[in-house]
């Protein structure tokens, strides 16, 4: 089963930005463009301000028909990337306990690892089950400044188990609508600007988990179909990155923001949309895409569809409930209306009868009483 993940990495290599970020825009440029420019451009001095220090990304797994998974088989999350490595999450539920484990993956650039002196490069990972209700009494587990020239791929970094009775207490808030959480923290330091361009993706250990991409970068084996239809039909996404001469990593990470993006929009369903952590992980995914390609008009209405729908039809049904009120009062005015127009021809009819023999006098003239 795949899950989707809200990533947020900040090691893009700066490098990779400065060509189009920089550029100049016409006055005439759209304001759409100009948005988009002056984005990519914060972005980019933030990470400037942050990649010399620490790589650090946020991963949320959000995990649905939980209950139903099958027992005491571990199952993972989608691969994310941190840095030079891709990690995942995996849970395993069961009784008396649901255990949860955050692991290395792969490396994806060997000579990286042999040419960082060791102890440089250490880690820090945190992994949560978020209790949904209440929000402060999450469980945490961590571990800090773990070496990672130590590590071997498809061990345990940090692990805990819980107890079952604890995770399906609905008071507890760790299953909402059976659908629980799972975050992991990543951060790893001792990482600098000119990781991509020494160690590109062509450098990465074959793995069942990577396809290669059109000669681009290696993706993950789930994304490059989702990708293949959509460049087939929109080949302006693979001649921006070509054109720019990207680098392999840069490249990788690109197609991955917008393969997840893909991938979201064909695995989830409407009903999904009504959370508004999903939501939020569909607006990042976005906000991440549209930054590094230049035209996603094509892909943007079903997007705003999906973040607006149960607003618009919110709306709609607010509309809908006016329209029912009002026209029940027009049909209350109508039938008032049919009373008033009856008691109308009535009184016309006696204001008739009353106007007969009758002669209208000067209001000055005598009374008379009968005699000349």
């Amino acid at each position: 089963m795949r899950l989707t993940l809200t990533p947020h990495p900040t090691s893009i290599s700066i490098s990779e930005f400065k060509r189009d970020a920089y550029c100049s825009a016409s006055e005439a440029e759209p304001t759409k463009v100009k948005k988009k420019k002056k984005k990519r451009r914060l972005r980019m001095e933030k990470e400037q301000q942050e990649v010399n220090v620490l790589t650090t990304s946020k991963f949320t797994w959000t995990i649905n028909n939980f209950s139903s998974q099958v027992w005491f088989k571990f199952f993972y999350s989608d691969t994310f990337f941190v840095g030079p490595y891709s990690w995942q999450i995996a849970i395993l539920p069961g009784m008396p306990n649901i255990y949860l484990r955050g692991l290395l993956v792969d490396r994806l650039y060997a000579g990286d690892i042999d040419n960082v002196p060791v102890g440089s490069r250490s880690l820090n990972f945190k992994l949560s089950l978020v209790d949904q209700l209440h929000g402060k009494s999450t469980i945490i587990n961590e571990s800090e400044n773990i070496n990672i020239h130590q590590l071997k791929t498809g061990v345990d970094v940090v692990s805990f188990r819980v107890h079952s009775d604890l995770v399906f207490d609905r008071k507890n808030g760790f299953l909402v609508n059976d659908t629980g959480i799972v975050v992991a923290e990543v951060s790893v330091n001792g990482l600098g600007l000119d990781h991509d361009q020494n160690h590109p993706c062509s450098v990465m250990k074959s793995t069942a988990l990577f396809l290669d991409f059109r000669g681009l970068c290696k993706m993950e084996k789930d994304y490059v179909q989702l990708l293949e239809n959509s460049c087939s039909k929109y080949p302006s996404l693979i001649e921006s990155h070509r054109k720019r001469k990207r680098s392999q990593r840069f490249n990788q990470l690109s197609f991955t923001k917008l393969g997840k993006l893909l991938h979201f929009l064909k695995t989830k369903k409407v009903k999904d949309m009504k959370s508004d952590h999903t939501r939020m992980e569909l607006q990042d995914l976005w906000d991440e895409a549209e930054i590094r390609f230049d035209d996603l008009s094509w892909l943007e209405p079903h997007v705003k569809s999906a973040l607006t729908y149960f607003e618009n039809a919110a709306k709609v049904e607010k509309l809908k409930a006016n329209v029912v009120d009002l026209e029940e009062k027009v049909k209350t005015l109508k039938a008032d209306a049919i009373a008033i127009d009856a008691v109308l021809e009535t009184t016309k009819k006696e204001l008739a009868k009353a106007e007969e023999g009758f002669v209208e006098i000067d209001l000055d003239d005598q009374l008379g009483y009968g005699i000349p």
